[in-house]
């Protein structure tokens, strides 16, 4: 029996703490992904913030803010988005405002 309890822990995905996963500094976890608190639940997390995390316990149950130390994830499984595009969204809307505020200016000389 020994052998078999080997093979199944082989199998499991190699887990590690949220606020542990390697990325560049640049990159921010995208939600909607499973991961484990380190009492052993399994839950869904709706989001990923700087300290924390936003997680469903279950399908239906109210959302729970719990620290990202707390939660073990499987980092194959993490998508990751690079803050440059992020950043570029940003200097769009903002160039967008800029034009709209010259343009109000110009009719109302």
């Amino acid at each position: 029996m020994a052998t078999n309890r080997k093979s199944a822990d082989k199998t499991r995905p190699e887990m590690v703490r949220l606020d542990n996963v390697s990325m560049d500094e640049d990159d921010e976890i995208l939600p909607d992904f499973e991961a484990e608190v380190d009492d052993g639940r399994r839950v869904w997390v709706t989001a990923v913030l700087e300290r924390t995390a936003v997680i469903e316990p279950a399908p239906g149950e109210p959302k729970v803010l719990v620290n990202r130390r707390r939660l073990f994830v499987d980092p194959s499984q993490l998508r990751v988005r690079h803050l440059a595009s992020k950043e570029a969204a940003r200097r769009g809307r903002e160039a967008a405002r800029q034009l709209r505020l010259q343009e109000q200016q110009s009719s109302a000389a």
